[in-house]
């Protein structure tokens, strides 16, 4: 029995959590600052000088280490703060605008993509 157990769980295919995060060298400060401030727009290739690498390399480990690519993690990070800002009463234009979008409908784009439904909506099912 538990062979077959085993051979189940080999058989399953590997769930990458939402915001996976990293102990590498290079990824872990700018994760925890980006975080930190998910506000924040650093370009990969600034992030790279900062480190001291290149914006490949960071890029590779990007890749190999969460999964995604750097814009895709920054947006899921940006995702789940948007939903901490809603909950806290902002509006859908206000939460468009703090995460630097020039209006609001690529915002509320973004959010559909990850929950399935609009900011709005997740609004008025915390009521």
């Amino acid at each position: 029995m538990i062979q077959v157990l085993l051979d189940q769980l080999s058989d399953q295919q590997e769930q990458h959590h939402f915001l996976p995060s990293s102990n590498n060298k290079y990824l872990a400060p700018i994760l925890a600052a980006i975080e930190e401030e998910p506000t924040n727009d650093i370009s990969l290739k600034e992030w790279a000088s900062k480190v001291h690498t290149t914006e490949r390399t960071l890029a590779r480990y990007c890749q190999s280490e969460l999964g995604m690519s750097f814009t895709e993690w920054r947006l899921r990070v940006r995702y789940l703060f948007s939903m901490d800002l809603l909950r806290s009463g902002h509006s859908v234009k206000e939460v468009a605008f703090t995460l630097g979008y020039n209006q609001a409908s690529p915002f509320i784009s973004m959010f559909k993509k990850y929950s399935g439904q609009t900011p709005e909506q997740y609004k008025n099912k915390l009521l």
